[in-house]
């Protein structure tokens, strides 16, 4: 039997609170506290992970990064409003940078519809739907797909190294003059380097170079015509054996005078130009060099526009035991010509036979890129490219000569390594079927078949029951 005692508090305590609900506050109290509510929701942002493995936390490493980016991050995505791809792209870049929102608030994001800014795309030389370009204290860079936080720390690890180490341009030989807004000038390319945020420095010492500061610059050898002394040479060397990073644009090893630097290096350097004798067609100088035969690494990964390379020379480093460098050849040019000894750059229209004992044969690598793995950690990091007027102005102007130049420029000053995230595998979107074919169909015919007449069955039976009553 009931507790009568039970039943009565019950009762009283059911009717106490209807006595309540009917109170002629409740509606005011209730309006005041959705207020309040609201208020503390406006100006506190509480956000929790519940998903297996926390795979929408940041890691320790994306939080150290942010931490070390202290000033304001700009991103800048474009993508259209469009209701499927566009709205994709939106939807998967906010969800990614909220999450770097909620440790770093100070991190802006924008949408910019490409159809409704054309000229602010083309400016920004936007080639792809949903491209962002991400900005951290005048420096720049661009991130696509995958939208991914082991790519987007990579990003910003970029941005935080970027301003560490400057461009130190040697000068006074011949080089290409930073200063200088004629053809032989680099104007074009000094002001591309400052506006993506690098340093640079142009002097006629290696100071800098051989400085014992941990943050070694980044030495530019801009084709020289005259050669180093050998206190220069011996201070490259140096730079080298510190493990600073170095930008070579070659002439001829020895009216260079660095032969010394490509023993330490493993070069060999052709002493002839490459030449291209499809060129005649166009009766363009066999000498002129276009291609766009890239490797899909390094400095060159994802490049695919043309670039132009005038009196080249062909690269070559052959493989070494325990060698400690990467190697990584990066443009390749003249499938059908070859570097030739013989050839003369003052008769363009004349092609010499070639010559099985002195001259290589094509395609021939003119740009070659080294890498090697300090004990620090850091990356050490050499591009040697065979033209030494590449970063003149007349040479930067035509096709993707500057894109290329301040993507291998780029490349050498962010010489740490990429922070590899660990994959968490989303152990609650797996589903686990059974291995027998029997079963199988047993378990897509009960889907496909077996639950919807489950489903009408107890329908029918619902219906049924309450007609009957």
């Amino acid at each position: 039997m009931a507790n009568p005692q039970h039943s009565k508090s019950a009762k009283s305590w059911l009717s106490l609170t209807a006595l309540v609900w009917q109170h002629r506050l409740v509606v005011p109290g209730l309006l005041l506290v959705t207020l309040v509510l609201g208020v503390l929701a406006w100006h506190f942002n509480i956000i929790t992970d519940h998903t297996n493995n926390r795979r929408n936390t940041l890691s320790k490493a994306s939080i150290e990064v942010l931490q070390a980016l202290p000033a304001t991050i700009e991103v800048t995505a474009f993508c259209s409003n469009t209701p499927f791809k566009g709205r994709y792209f939106r939807k998967s870049i906010l969800s990614l940078v909220q999450r770097y929102q909620h440790v770093h608030p100070d991190i802006h994001l924008q949408f910019v519809d490409p159809s409704i800014s054309p000229t602010l795309a083309r400016e920004q030389q936007i080639k792809k739907e949903g491209e962002m370009i991400i900005r951290y204290r005048g420096q720049q860079t661009r991130m696509y797909l995958p939208y991914t936080e082991e790519a987007f720390t990579n990003v910003l690890l970029q941005l935080q190294h970027g301003e560490r180490a400057p461009l130190l341009f040697a000068a006074g030989l011949g080089e290409t003059a930073l200063e200088s807004s004629t053809g032989n000038g680099g104007s074009q390319l000094a002001q591309a380097i400052r506006s993506a945020g690098l340093q640079v420095i142009s002097s006629t010492t290696f100071a800098l170079a051989t400085s014992a500061d941990k943050k070694l610059p980044t030495l530019v050898l801009a084709g020289a015509t005259r050669p180093y002394s050998q206190a220069q040479v011996q201070a490259i060397q140096t730079h080298i054996s510190k493990g600073g990073n170095l930008v070579w644009l070659v002439d001829n090893i020895q009216s260079q005078g660095l032969q010394t630097l490509a023993d330490t290096l493993g070069l060999t350097l052709s002493p002839g130009v490459v030449v291209d004798p499809a060129n005649r067609q166009f009766e363009i100088p066999l000498h002129a060099l276009s291609t766009q035969r890239y490797s899909g690494q390094g400095p060159t990964q994802e490049f695919s526009l043309r670039t132009f390379f005038d009196q080249a020379h062909a690269i070559v480093r052959h493989r070494q035991p325990e060698d400690p460098w990467r190697v990584m050849p990066l443009v390749a040019a003249a499938e059908r010509g070859w570097a030739s000894t013989a050839y003369r750059v003052d008769q363009p229209e004349k092609l010499p036979a070639f010559n099985a004992q002195t001259d290589t044969q094509g395609p021939a690598t003119i740009a070659l890129a080294l890498e090697k793995k300090q004990a620090s950690g850091e990356l050490q990091r050499v591009v040697v490219v065979g033209s030494n007027s590449f970063f003149t102005n007349a040479q930067q102007q035509r096709g993707g000569n500057l894109a290329f130049s301040m993507q291998t420029l780029r490349w050498v000053v962010n010489n740490q390594p990429s922070i590899t995230l660990p994959v968490a595998p989303l152990r609650d979107s797996v589903v686990l079927l059974p291995s027998q074919q029997t079963w199988l169909m047993v378990l897509f015919n009960g889907f496909q078949f077996g639950l919807p007449a489950i489903l009408t069955f107890a329908g029918w039976l619902r219906w049924r029951r309450k007609h009957q009553h």
